[in-house]
């Protein structure tokens, strides 16, 4: 296997949701927390925090994790990043109803070009999902 060396390379790996594509490659493989791990030469607690999101696999573990992707078709880009988007999507996640509500209160008291921008943001977003 040939070692991710690109300079691009680099930057599109860091920008996928990597607990994702371990969560499907787990599901879709049939595979163990054990098997995946010994695929790619880690515990499987080390798995384990992949999939919860609480780290992210080394390049040695993306490149395996890359070519197991391959062999079952998947389609990478549906796992990249936008950071701006999960910061708020899990700020609604945690705080719900309410702070939709704060949320339009904040819109209102927008002036009419910060309001276009917003607008023009959530309407690329809404263009992105699946």
């Amino acid at each position: 296997m040939k070692p991710i060396k690109k300079k691009k390379e680099l930057i599109i790996l860091k920008k996928l949701n990597w607990n994702l594509i371990v969560k499907d490659l787990l599901e879709g493989l049939f595979l163990s927390q054990q098997e995946l791990a010994k695929f790619c030469k880690v515990s499987q607690q080390v798995v384990s925090f992949w999939k919860n999101g609480h780290r992210n696999p080394g390049i040695f573990a993306k490149q395996i994790l890359l070519k197991l992707s391959q062999k079952k078709n998947i389609n990478l880009s549906k796992y990249e990043t936008d950071s701006e988007r999960d910061l708020v999507l899990n700020y609604f996640k945690k705080n719900k109803g309410k702070e939709f509500i704060r949320m339009l209160n904040l819109y209102n008291k927008m002036s009419k070009i910060s309001k276009i921008k917003f607008l023009k943001y959530v309407n690329n977003l809404l263009r992105l999902q699946p």
